[in-house]
């Protein structure tokens, strides 16, 4: 095993759940974010896909990803909350325990920060009985929050206890959004860091931020971005944050791969991402109670 709060996701990986679940075990991890579609695609059904993830004996990171949930009305808002409330049960047969939401890039979606932050309650409300905590992402091309910061204020309104913010070290660099504006996060109130890096100096429009953001994204330590996301780690490390790190990896040429291959990478990635940044060693000293503080 190597860190347990480092994790990878089965969105990074081609293959069967079982396969992929395989896959990450096998390179040392102790636990997984879980693509929902990954599990409600088995070929055995919804309940097949759970039982392969709980017999993996991985630990699951969170479910991801709930969209365009926030800043609807009527029937579309009614259809959404139908659609939350199937991710949460899935999330809470999985055992786990953080239900990503990434910031509505609908074009029905309102931007008023207060019907937002009203949803997002509700919905927080709804996963407090299956102990779930719900992470909110902004995202840059969102029309409800286009980065941390517009979440943390919309997290801060919405005032819930079971509802955080997301962080996105892509969208942060990508975007670039001073790395002083981390101080404005809770980490208490932080409830996920997703990691990766890509490989050109720049990302010239927003139209290629997204094509990378979802196709060319590399593991930690590839890309042309190890300083600034070394700095990235290390302000949230040094503000407080105690939770997990998973890495967002999404890429084209990785699922041409073996996931066998993919997940020697993003151990890789784990190990430079512990040792060379949070100046960690094998084994992690005082990872109870690391674990104690983010229960």
């Amino acid at each position: 095993m190597i860190f347990r709060d480092i994790g990878m996701a089965t969105a990074s990986l081609v293959g069967s759940l079982e396969t992929k679940l395989a896959a990450v075990r096998s390179a040392g991890f102790s636990q997984v974010m879980i693509a929902a579609a990954d599990v409600v695609s088995h070929p055995g059904g919804t309940a097949a896909g759970v039982r392969a993830v709980r017999a993996s004996g991985l630990e699951v990171t969170g479910v991801e990803a709930l969209r365009d949930f926030e800043g609807l009305e009527r029937q579309l808002h009614a259809y959404k909350v139908d659609v939350a409330k199937a991710m949460l049960e899935i999330c809470a047969d999985l055992g786990g325990r953080l239900l990503l939401v990434e910031a509505s890039t609908s074009k029905h979606a309102s931007a008023d920060p207060a019907a937002i932050a009203r949803d997002l309650a509700k919905l927080a409300v709804l996963a407090v009985p299956l102990g779930i905590r719900v992470a909110y992402k902004g995202q840059p091309w969102s029309r409800t929050a286009r980065d941390f910061r517009q979440a943390a204020d919309i997290v801060l309104r919405a005032n819930v206890p079971n509802l955080g913010v997301a962080v996105d070290a892509f969208d942060v660099l990508a975007s670039g959004v001073p790395l002083d504006d981390l101080d404005i996060l809770d980490p208490d109130q932080t409830f996920l860091v997703q990691v990766s890096d890509y490989m050109w100096q720049e990302v010239r429009s927003a139209e290629e931020q997204a094509v990378t953001a979802t196709h060319f994204r590399v593991f930690p330590g590839e890309g042309a971005h190890s300083e600034a996301l070394s700095e990235f780690i290390s302000r949230l490390d040094t503000n407080g944050y105690v939770g997990n790190y998973s890495f967002d990896v999404y890429n084209d040429d990785f699922l041409q791969m073996p996931p066998e291959v993919v997940s020697v990478r993003a151990r890789r990635a784990a190990v430079w991402l512990a040792e060379t940044v949070l100046r960690r060693a094998l084994p992690v000293p005082n990872v109870e109670r690391l674990r104690a503080l983010r229960s």
